[in-house]
Parts: C-alpha cells; sequence; structure tokens
C-alpha cells in the first residue's frame, strides 16, 4: 500500500478547500446537441468566474485535474492492524491529442502560450462509465410520461402489449434514442451495448433507426447491437428475420431469450441461437431469466457448444441469470470457474426485490462482470435512468462495506474495471497513450465518488466534449 506522500489525501484537499487555497468550479454542464442547461451546483467551495467552453479543439491542454495517486494508511488505538482510511491526489496537468492523453505533466508544468488551455479547477478524473445491457430502441423517455400497466399473464401480456406500441412508437424511435443518449452522456457513460428488437411487429424498423441513431452519435458513444427476439426466437418465427438482420451489417451479437420457458424448446433454441451466430460471425448475448431447473442446463448447453467452437470462447455473455442466485457455494464455485475458463461474461442490471444476485462472487471468482441499465421507462419497467455509477452504489450498498478501500474498488462496476488504482494502490489510470474518455467530477477521491454520486460536470469521449462544459484558461 501506499503511504501518505507529497500529494493531496482527502483530509488534505477538504482542508485546503477551507483555506480558500482552491477554487473548484461546477460550471453549467449542456448536453451535445441538446436545449437547456442545469443550474451551478453549490457544493461549499468558492467558485471564480470562467468562460464556459462547450467544444474543444483537436489539441489542448487540461491543467488541474485531480488525480489519485494511492492509499492512505493509519493505525487506529482500536484496531490491530492499519486500515486504508483516505485515497491520496495530485493535481496534474494533461495534454490531449488525437483523441488520447498524449502526457501527463506537472502541475506547475508551462503551457505553451499559444496552446488552446482549459481549466478542470481540481475536479476528480474518472474513467468513462460503460452501460453494456440497454434497450435503447424502445422507451417512453422523451415522451409523456406513462407508467407500466398490470398483467394478468406476465411476459405475455407485455409482449402483446408491445405488438400494440411498436407500430406507433417506429416513428418517434431516433428522438426517444437520442433523449436516452443524452441521458447516458449527462451520467457520465460514452460506451454502451444496445438490445435491438427484431420481432415479427417492426421486422427491421428498429435496428435501422438504431443503427442512424449510433451514426448520428458516432463522435460521443462507441455502441455495439445485440440483435434481440424479443417476441422469442421461436415462438415468433423470428429466426429469417434474425438472418436478414445479420446479413445488413453492423450487428455484433445475436440475442435471446428464456429457450424454455418462452421458447419451450431449449435445445433447439439454444442450438440455433449457435447456429446464427457461428454462420455470421458474431458474439453471442442471451437473456436467461429462468429459474436453476432450466436455466443452469440451458448455460450448460451452451457453453458445450463454445468448447466445440473455440470462436465462441470470449464472445458468450449470459444476462440476467437469476438462477445463479439459486445455487449454493459449492454449485457457483463450479459454474463459475467453466465461465472463466471458457471466458463467458456474465451481465447485470442490478436487481432489486430479487434474490440477492452474486455479483461480488462471480468478479472475485474471475469471470468478467459488467453492468447495465436494462428499461429506461418502458412498459416492462418505470425506473431506469442510465447511471451506471448508481449501479456500482447499489453494488457497494448490498455487497461490500462502506470502507474507503471497498468503495474504491465497487467503482470498477461502472468502468468495466479500468479504475486509478489497483488493488494493492499502485496508480494504473490514467496512462499517456490511453484513450481521452473520462469524467470531471467535484469529489475528492473514487469511493466519494461512489458513495455520493456527484454530478458528471464534464464528460469526454476520445477527447471530445460529450456533455457539459470546461473552464477556459486566458
Amino acid at each position: 500500500m501506499q503511504r501518505s506522500h507529497s500529494g493531496l489525501s482527502r483530509r488534505g484537499f477538504m482542508e485546503s478547500v477551507g483555506a480558500g487555497s482552491l477554487a473548484l468550479g461546477v460550471g453549467l454542464a449542456r448536453s451535445a446537441g441538446a436545449a437547456g442547461s442545469i443550474p451551478m451546483i453549490d457544493v461549499g467551495i468558492v467558485t471564480t468566474p470562467v468562460t464556459e467552453v462547450e467544444t474543444l479543439p483537436e489539441a489542448y491542454y487540461l491543467t488541474n485535474v485531480r488525480l489519485e495517486t494511492g492509499f492512505v494508511e493509519e493505525r487506529k488505538p482500536w484496531l490491530d492492524a492499519p486500515v486504508i482510511t483516505h485515497t491520496s491526489t495530485e493535481l496534474r496537468t494533461l495534454r490531449i491529442a488525437d483523441g488520447k492523453i498524449a502526457e501527463i505533466l506537472d502541475a506547475n508544468a508551462a503551457v505553451p502560450p499559444d496552446a488552446a488551455s482549459f481549466d478542470a479547477q481540481g475536479q476528480l478524473i474518472l474513467p468513462t462509465f460503460r452501460d453494456m445491457h440497454i434497450h435503447l430502441d424502445k422507451t417512453f423517455y422523451g415522451g409523456p410520461w406513462q407508467a407500466t400497466l398490470p398483467t394478468e399473464h406476465g411476459r405475455a401480456d407485455r409482449v402483446a402489449q408491445e405488438r400494440e406500441l411498436l407500430p406507433k412508437l417506429l416513428p418517434l424511435e431516433q428522438d426517444r434514442t437520442a433523449a436516452m443518449i443524452r441521458l447516458m452522456h449527462s451520467h457520465g457513460t460514452t460506451v454502451c451495448r444496445s438490445h435491438c428488437n427484431v420481432d415479427p411487429v417492426s421486422k427491421l424498423g428498429n435496428l435501422e433507426n438504431l443503427k442512424a441513431s449510433f451514426e448520428r452519435f458516432k463522435d460521443t458513444l462507441d455502441a455495439k447491437i445485440i440483435i434481440f427476439p424479443q417476441h422469442g426466437l421461436l415462438a415468433s418465427d423470428s429466426v429469417g428475420l434474425m438472418r436478414e438482420a445479420l446479413k445488413s451489417g453492423g450487428v455484433s451479437y445475436v440475442g435471446g431469450v428464456d429457450p424454455t420457458s418462452f421458447d419451450h424448446a431449449m435445445e433447439k433454441s439454444v442450438d440455433t441461437t449457435v447456429e446464427l451466430a457461428l454462420d455470421y460471425d458474431v458474439g453471442i448475448d442471451i437473456h436467461i431469466h429462468e429459474g436453476r431447473e432450466t436455466a443452469i442446463p440451458a448455460f450448460n448447453r451452451i457453453m458445450d457448444h463454445m468448447e466445440e467452437n473455440k470462436q465462441l470462447q470470449g464472445n458468450v455473455t449470459f444476462s440476467h441469470a437469476y438462477s445463479l442466485a439459486e445455487l449454493s457455494s459449492a454449485e457457483l464455485a463450479d459454474i463459475a470457474t467453466r465461465m472463466k475458463a471458457l471466458g463467458v461474461t456474465f451481465a447485470t442490471a442490478v436487481p432489486i426485490g430479487k434474490d440477492a444476485m452474486p455479483i461480488r462472487e462471480m468478479h472475485e471468482a474471475g469471470v468478467q462482470v459488467i453492468c447495465g441499465t436494462d428499461s429506461v421507462i418502458d412498459w416492462w419497467d418505470s425506473f431506469g435512468n442510465c447511471d451506471i455509477l448508481q449501479k456500482s452504489s447499489e453494488i457497494a450498498r448490498i455487497q461490500y462495506r462502506s470502507t474507503e478501500f471497498e468503495l474504491n474498488r465497487a467503482l470498477g462496476y461502472a468502468t468495466g474495471f479500468v479504475t486509478p488504482l489497483d488493488d494493492k494502490g499502485e496508480q494504473a489510470w490514467p496512462k499517456a497513450g490511453d484513450e481521452a474518455s473520462f469524467n470531471l467530477l467535484p469529489a475528492s477521491c473514487s469511493a466519494e465518488a461512489v458513495a455520493r454520486l456527484p454530478a458528471r460536470n464534464a464528460v469526454f469521449h476520445k477527447g471530445r466534449l460529450a456533455y457539459g462544459s470546461v473552464a477556459k484558461v486566458g
């Protein structure tokens, strides 16, 4: 562990603020392409009047950026061993060029007089956030408020409602998707994987609209598409449509949903999904909400295919997988070992009110864990706000202790486990040469960000401002 050094710890940071030695501006935040702004947030820190800038040149300097540099250990009389109490930080200057962090310089490094320069005003830098399971192609968000309706027959009623709604929403879809992308950006997300309906009602309409939306936001969002037979791959006779969608290009994964309870033919459903993935050289992302009696055999059948087809290894995702919460510790360890060996990813929307999902256990077993929003204010669920940092905070509240170290580690669920510090407190990010995709937040460290969910005041994607503003120097 790193001890306190010449950089500021959180305590030092707050003391410097109290002494008036640091001006932390929050600035007006504005979404790229969106009208309106949010008011300046009072964080109890004296601010300096600045010129707000919402577009940036190709190359520039970003000064007074707060980087985490290590953990601070202290000995407490009631504890047997030293404990991490704070995170050390230092102010640095970043040189951004060609979408990358070209250099990381000392805070007092001279900036060339003819160079564009912007002031981060002491805000914390964190890696960009990643929403890896979302349905951007269908939502009420961006339109009049509608809560979900009650159902008598569960998912069958939702699908029936969807059949009625999809034709009405298709003409509005690109505007609704744009609204959601701006919402994602406002919460610091610039990387996503979106499911997209392919079904007998919308056919390829949702896919065409989603591709157009991603083209519109290509400068501020890295996105991948999962074609998703929401009405059942076999149950809605959508195999032909799925093939058409795959032939159209721009698709990274083929999806599936509950091969036993929905398609009523687990082996055929799984085998057909695998066949589509192999025929078109894409990955698989399958939703399985079923209980252990049917879900675990389906997972194992997919992994059997992965053992026979090496090209699928490292390119399959099990989404939701509520059945994992039903397993004993030994059973969970067994399936996690197999998933890790084959490179299976576990995607979760961090469900509230379900059996406690073994999210931390899967991560610590070496399985790649990714998080997502899932629905955003649609006919399936009235909730959803695209805030992946909030998801990491929810995981921390459920499965981690509220200590400096454990809150710091929980940040990884929002960032794809790209974190400023590693487990030993060594600086791991950012490094010169890294992509310039990051957030600036009014927080002193990652732990505080996870616990308090501060505003994301400036969101950068490959050097561009995706959301918010920064202060121009000079």
